[in-house]
Order: structure tokens, then sequence, then C-alpha cells
């Protein structure tokens, strides 16, 4: 076992926590002990995508010879946030409506949906040595305004729109940048 490998350990458990948290709210809904709603399934998709897209680029770091426990503290505290926004993403009580748990929880989930996106920014020039290209540097700044939006508002038509451009997006910036898992040397 690497170091990698011996820190992709602590990663894996703390997005297979966020990834259970999800599945089981699925699950609830599954079994009819929540309602299913389609705004509310959006967001699960995405934060599912999110984790798996996370696991998925982090082993570009695999060549990694040396970590400092402030980059790995870093690293962590990606998969720490969704696991968070997966927790606040469910209510607690059998029977509540789930999109309007999301709406009454807005501000809580998309700060943590911000906080995943300034983190994982951070990545790119303290983990990657990669810097801040232009085009994503502009796409999450598009992003966090999104976030900033959804958290004052309550309407669905805008948390549906932006959702399924936040969905689209991901989803694009995933076949863009991390489609294909291999190792990025490091600088140092």
């Amino acid at each position: 076992m690497n170091l990698f490998e011996f820190l992709l350990v602590i990663l894996a458990i703390v997005l297979g926590l966020g990834i259970a948290e999800l599945l089981g709210g699925v699950a609830r809904i599954l079994r009819g002990d929540l309602p299913s709603n389609g705004l509310h399934l959006l967001w699960v998709a995405i934060v599912f995508q999110l984790q798996v897209q996370l696991a998925w680029g982090i082993w570009g770091l695999r060549s990694r010879e040396a970590w400092l426990y402030p980059e790995f503290l870093l690293l962590l505290l990606g998969p720490v946030s969704l696991y968070m926004a997966a927790a606040v993403l469910f209510p607690r009580a059998d029977g509540e409506r789930p999109d309007l748990h999301l709406l009454r929880h807005r501000r809580s989930f998309y700060l943590l949906n911000a906080a995943y996106l300034v983190l994982t920014a951070l990545y790119s020039p303290l983990l990657y040595n990669q810097g801040w290209p232009l085009g994503p540097s502009l796409m999450r700044l598009t992003v966090l305004a999104i976030f900033g939006t959804l958290m004052v508002t309550e309407k669905r038509s805008v948390h549906w729109a932006l959702g399924v451009f936040i969905l689209a997006g991901h989803l694009w910036w995933t076949y863009q940048y991390t489609f294909l898992v291999a190792p990025i040397p490091s600088a140092r």
C-alpha cells in the first residue's frame, strides 16, 4: 500500500457515508416512507454526481509522493461538505415532503454546496499544481452566483431551472475535465 492508498481510505469512508445517506433516503422514498418529488430527486442526483465525480477525480493524485497535513485536510473537507449536504437534503420525519424540506433548509444546503465548490477550486492550484484556468474559474463563479440565488429564493421554477443547469453543467464538466482517470505528475 502506498501513501495515497493509505490516505484514500479515510476519503473513501467519508464519501461512502455521503453516498449511503443518499441511498438511504432514496430507499425511504421507494418504501413509501417519504413522498417522491422531482425537484428533490434532481438535487439527490446532483449531490450523487458530485460525490462520484470527486471519488473519480481524486485518483489523479495517486502519483503524489509526499503530502502535507493541510493538503490532506483540504482534500478531506470536500467529501465532508458533500456528506453534510446529503444529510441536510433528507428530512428526519417520515411523511414530510422532501421538496418542502429542501426549500426550508435551502440556505444550509446551498451553502454546503458552495463550500464544496470553493474547496474543490482550491484543489487545482494547491493539490494538482495546475493554477486557475480562466474557463473553469468563470464556470465556478457562475455556479457560486447560482447557489447564492438559490439560497434566497423559494420559487420552485427557479430551483428547477438552475438545478437542471447545474446538473447539465457538472456532467459537461466531468466529461471535459475528468472523463479519463489518469495520474497527474507532481511538480514537486
